[in-house]
């Protein structure tokens, strides 16, 4: 039997022994490798307390006593495929053969040939999950040629993470601001696989992350995926209760990067159900890097669209307004020499605003420069009042805050209330007890009208223009107003899209 025991110890399979009683009477070293059992605490011990589920262990009961009366077992001399149990509590599964060794006049004794399945079955997993990602990655390439609003767009990614990862709940996260006062906003843009799990849109919805606060600041700052097995437990994830509340426990970020920086942050969530396993981590980063490339270049398209309806628009406006300029210069000129010099200042005048709305955005300027280049267009500069703090406009907002005064300008020359005897007042108010800025542009008549004008004289792109880059770009409100004294119109934007805490400290008052 020496030779037969060191047989067994050499076999790459596990080799169990069983008596009639169901304690275990043989443990090879590949036992002790699969189950996590020495020999010494196997021998001697239940089998089916040992390696049987929980849920199969009556029925391994029922089996070896029917044997035991019988002589008879289904399962005996035939390789089965089933799940066994570790020491560690995991369940995985084999495949096993079991040959009955009987005896005259001594109990039957159970032998069973054991292999593990745990690689078979994480090879046909990652097999299956790498076949899915690719199909997620073709689709979400095929969405993105589509004729979708951004939204739909990062909607139909995060369903498509889910539904891959079984996870439950996904979210993005934007960077709003520039410099120190950048923070992870909320998009709105959610995914739910029911509305069960719906407090937790209302508790994000009020909240924005600093650089390295909570799970999304955790993954801006460290530029890497990140994940909580526990989000009840981690007193950093300050939404635990309500998302512990709906059942939702783990969670992970990812950052979405261009150029080295982060731009916004993905989120997915998922009940205790949910497999956070290296292999889902893996494909969770692949496939949200592509979201994250198809995501920046929906941006720039819709970017891209805009400017070019904007230069389109703004070409259109160019023409007209140049139009009725040269018509005035024309009335009131002496000499050629006289309407060259009004109307070719003129011209000069509205290249310069261009090019600062459209060129120079990439660096700031002051404000007061920045008001001033895109209004240009108007006649008798020395009139018109400007109040407005000595502050630099961040770059991201120089061309929103740009193309809005230049729209002003040119709808004020086009169809607005100035005129002989006229005003315009440009105001600029930073109110320290308040996180919002406001910026008012009235132009007040000479005389009175008997009723306010219509409403439709500013409709149409202009209109659509100054809400894309107000509510969107700017993250503002705005509100306009046409009566008999004239138009009224007001932005109230947050501080930290045009002013940081370090300028606002030096920041002189209005001149």
């Amino acid at each position: 039997m020496d030779h037969l025991k060191s047989l067994f110890d050499r076999s790459l399979d596990a080799v169990v022994g069983m008596d009639a009683e169901g304690h275990v009477s043989a443990w090879n070293s590949a036992a002790e490798e699969i189950f996590g059992w020495s020999q010494a605490v196997a021998i001697g011990s239940s089998m089916a307390e040992l390696i049987v589920p929980p849920q199969h262990r009556e029925g391994h009961t029922r089996g070896l006593a029917h044997y035991n009366r019988t002589g008879v077992g289904p399962v005996l001399e035939q390789r089965i495929r089933i799940s066994a149990i570790h020491r560690d509590g995991t369940e995985f599964p084999v495949e096993l053969s079991i040959f009955p060794m009987n005896e005259q006049d001594r109990e039957p004794m159970f032998y069973a040939f054991i292999r593990s399945l745990r690689a078979e079955e994480r090879f046909n997993r990652e097999q299956n999950l790498r076949a899915r990602e690719a199909e997620a990655v073709m689709a979400i390439g095929q969405k993105l040629i589509e004729d979708a609003s951004l939204e739909e767009f990062t909607l139909f990614c995060l369903d498509q993470v889910c539904q891959i990862a079984e996870l439950d709940a996904a979210h993005l996260f934007v960077k709003r601001g520039t410099g120190s006062d950048q923070t992870l906003v909320p998009s709105g843009i959610w995914h739910l696989r029911d509305d069960s799990f719906r407090p937790v849109i209302e508790e994000t919805a009020g909240l924005n992350f600093i650089l390295g606060e909570g799970l999304p600041g955790r993954a801006w700052r460290t530029g890497e995926l990140e994940s909580l097995d526990c989000l009840a437990s981690d007193l950093a994830f300050v939404r635990r209760k309500s998302f512990a509340g709906v059942g939702l426990t783990r969670g992970v970020a990812l950052p979405i990067q261009h150029g080295g920086e982060v731009h916004a942050v993905l989120e997915f969530f998922g009940t205790e159900k949910s497999r956070l396993d290296p292999e889902i981590l893996r494909m969770l980063k692949t496939v949200g890097n592509q979201i994250g490339a198809a995501i920046r270049s929906k941006v720039e398209r819709e970017n891209r669209e805009m400017l070019r309806q904007e230069m389109v628009h703004r070409v259109g406006n160019s023409l007209s307004v140049l139009s009725a300029i040269y018509r005035s210069c024309s009335r009131n000129a002496a000499s050629k020499e006289e309407l060259d010099g009004a109307f070719l200042g003129r011209l000069d005048t509205m290249g310069r605003s261009n090019r600062m709305a459209i060129i120079e955005a990439e660096s700031g300027v002051p404000l007061r420069d920045l008001i001033v280049s895109s209004i240009e267009i108007l006649p008798d500069q020395e009139e018109i009042q400007i109040e407005a703090p000595s502050i630099m406009i961040p770059s991201a907002s120089v061309l929103p805050l740009s193309l809005v005064f230049n729209e002003l300008a040119t709808n004020a020359l086009k169809y607005g209330a100035l005129g002989i005897g006229s005003k315009l007042e440009i105001r600029v108010r930073i109110d320290p007890s308040s996180d919002e800025i406001s910026i008012e542009w009235c132009e007040l008549r000479d005389q009175h009208l008997d009723q306010a004008p219509s409403h439709s004289e500013r409709i149409g792109f202009g209109s659509q223009l100054v809400q894309a880059m107000v509510e969107v770009r700017l993250c503002g409100t705005f509100e306009r107003q046409i009566d008999e004294a004239g138009f009224h119109f007001t932005m109230r934007l947050p501080r930290a899209q045009l002013i940081s805490p370090k300028a606002e400290a030096t920041a002189s008052n209005v001149r």
